[in-house]
């Protein structure tokens, strides 16, 4: 679909938490009559979870090669279609916690900036007075909701005329090139847009996406960001001008952070990276929650295998932890890192990630698929992110 927007309230209406289970009465407990879940739900995971650990003990430095799965997790009463590519995977990996920055100030601001004719202003008051303004000429409904953020209240402007660049809550960055900005609208508003990732066999050669990685990662590199994964890159081309639209997340280690999150939630936070990349080099450029300074590491916990992934998904169905549809398919699997926002730091958590991105799943209710729609209305499972190391369900929907 031509530049489709999912809006949150869409991502909040099918975002509905399913960690409630399929609301099958649980077990009366031998000694009472309160009612509770299976207590040996909790052990079979960790039997699963330790059976296939004590025999991959060998060469953990090398990544785990996964190929494909087609397969039926539970079953077809309450089940979930897996059929999805599964990536290599490194066998251990650390959580992270990360925290605010503080050694980042106005120099590092001005070498991002690059400004080529060399007056560049702070305009940080201008900004708040203008925002300030706007607020108070804002009826209540209209003014914009307080989410929770990764940071503090700090912010830093800085402009030549035609570029500027911001460093907010010492975590997030934005930058922009007017001039490459307004040529890159013009082609936004009128050129067909291309999902390069599905459909790569449109990618023009003369200008490839890794091209367009490598001019962002230039940029990133000022602020010390040599690593990044990218979620989704999209194609633009007019009267031979073209750009990419590029979604992306901070990687550690070859583990990308998670971007494909369902349902917005306060609390929550999201790291989230977005860019227009033409030949000549960063139009725009947002680092929203990105920008976290690592202060501590877990010791390495042995990654979980996708064959153990299923076994304890399957654990989970069974149970009925959540519910799941036997005939819709989640078509992505990944290893990814996800976010959760601790007080004042944002811990990193490796998870497995069995999904079908959210556009997709608008895509095949819109056609009329009628295993989605039975999947939607029945509260089926979606977007799973599952522990990768201990087996624990982080979040259904």
């Amino acid at each position: 679909m031509k530049k489709k927007f999912l809006s949150v309230l869409i991502a909040g209406a099918l975002g509905v938490c399913v960690l409630t289970g399929c609301q099958k009465a649980p077990e009366v407990s031998a000694d009472s009559d309160v009612y509770h879940a299976k207590s040996s739900l909790e052990g079979e995971v960790e039997n699963i979870v330790a059976k296939e650990s004590d025999t991959n003990t060998a060469g953990t430095d090398k990544p785990k090669s996964e190929g494909s799965c087609d397969a039926l997790v539970g079953t077809e009463e309450n089940g979930i279609w897996i059929c999805a590519e599964v990536p290599a995977a490194p066998q251990t990996a650390r959580t992270l916690t990360l925290q605010k920055r503080d050694d980042w100030d106005t120099e590092k601001l001005k070498e991002l900036l690059d400004s080529e004719n060399g007056n560049v202003q702070d305009i940080t008051e201008e900004h708040l007075a203008q925002w300030e303004k706007e607020l108070s000429e804002m009826n209540e409904e209209d003014k914009p909701v307080e989410w929770m953020n990764f940071g503090d209240d700090s912010l830093m402007i800085l402009s030549d005329g035609q570029k500027e660049v911001s460093f907010a809550r010492n975590t997030s960055v934005s930058y922009v090139d007017e001039i490459l900005k307004k040529n890159c609208d013009v082609i936004y508003k009128e050129a067909p847009e291309i999902d390069v990732i599905r459909e790569s066999e449109t990618v023009p050669a003369q200008f490839p996406v890794s091209h367009a990685k490598d001019i962002l990662l230039e940029k990133l590199a000022v602020l010390d960001i040599t690593e990044i994964h990218i979620s989704r890159a999209l194609y633009y081309e007019l009267d031979g001008t073209a750009f990419y639209e590029l979604t992306f997340t901070p990687s550690y280690e070859t583990i990308g952070v998670a971007s494909e999150f369902g349902q917005i939630v306060r609390g929550e936070v999201q790291p989230r990276g977005t860019a227009w990349i033409t030949e000549d080099g960063i139009a725009t450029m947002s680092l929203e929650d990105y920008c976290g300074k690592i202060t501590e590491q877990s010791e390495n916990g042995k990654i979980l295998t996708f064959s153990q992934v299923t076994d304890i998904l399957g654990k989970y169905l069974e149970n009925n932890t959540f519910c799941g549809n036997s005939k819709a398919k989640l078509t992505q699997a990944e290893l990814v890192y996800y976010p959760t926002l601790r007080e004042s730091e944002l811990i990193l958590t490796p998870a497995w990630h069995i999904y079908i991105p959210l556009n997709e799943m608008m895509d095949a209710m819109e056609s009329g698929d009628k295993a989605w729609q039975e999947a939607f209305e029945s509260g089926a499972a979606w977007n799973i992110y599952l522990d990768a190391v201990t087996g624990e369900l982080i979040k259904v929907e």
